[in-house]
């Protein structure tokens, strides 16, 4: 992630930032507020010859679906481990810098964790016949119920119904049993996937990383690397 401060029209002082909650290459501008609506009339403006139009905030939040990007308050909250959502490499637990709950962290990356956040898609789903989930779903592996669905959405890329949630190996005393390896229990080739929307049960691939997705345009889009000074200067 890369950042520099940038003018817009007559707006100064604008920390534009390369990140993106969609997955897609973009920017985020963090604007002060006497400029806001200046600056989004200027790019409205600049862009009406390259076809930019409105997107909604809820349309962002759901094209981050597919992408395999996690939502704080809906798929994250304060009780989430940075080890049980994939998110370890956020972390620096091999430096010696401390901070509150390293300790914690260290000993969950040496013993395990109980639950990981995964991804599945949904192969034999139809979006215009079948009920759509909506997040809380039972998730079954090998028909023993493991976890809930956080969010859901339909993957325009991928043209599948995807769902994000937590899945661990649950005992008797329906409680998570720390996994040390716990990817791999998730993606045993033979364990058998399903997520009971509306009491039908539908067999879900399940994944741990972004998917593959393969974008086509005709125009290529050239986001050009920002200049780094050399060593030498």
């Amino acid at each position: 992630m890369t950042s520099n401060v940038i003018d817009v029209g007559h707006a100064s002082s604008i920390r534009a930032m390369r990140l993106t909650h969609t997955g897609e290459d973009g920017f985020i501008l963090y604007i002060p507020a006497e400029y806001a609506l200046h600056v989004y009339d200027t790019l409205m403006t600049a862009g009406k010859d390259y076809g930019i139009r409105n997107a909604g905030y809820y349309a962002l939040r759901h094209l981050r679906i597919e992408n395999f990007f996690a939502f704080w308050g809906l798929d994250l909250d304060d009780k989430t481990s940075p080890l049980e959502c994939g998110r370890g490499f956020r972390t620096k637990l091999d430096e010696h810098d401390d901070f509150i709950g390293k300790s914690a962290l260290l000993r969950e990356r040496q013993n395990g964790v109980k639950r990981r956040f995964t991804q599945f898609l949904l192969d034999d789903y139809d979006v215009h016949r079948d009920y759509w989930p909506w997040g809380g779903e039972p998730i079954y592996r090998d028909g023993q119920y493991v976890g809930l669905t956080t969010t859901c959405g339909y993957g325009f890329t991928l043209e599948k119904m995807v769902c994000l949630g937590f899945v661990g190996d649950i005992d008797n005393n329906r409680e998570y049993v720390t996994q040390r390896n716990i990817n791999e229990w998730v993606m045993n080739k033979n364990a058998k996937y399903e997520i009971d929307i509306a009491g039908v049960r539908f067999p879900a691939r399940p994944g741990i990383y972004t998917p593959k997705i393969t974008v086509q345009t005709l125009d290529p889009i050239f986001v050009p690397a920002p200049d780094r000074p050399s060593k030498e200067s």
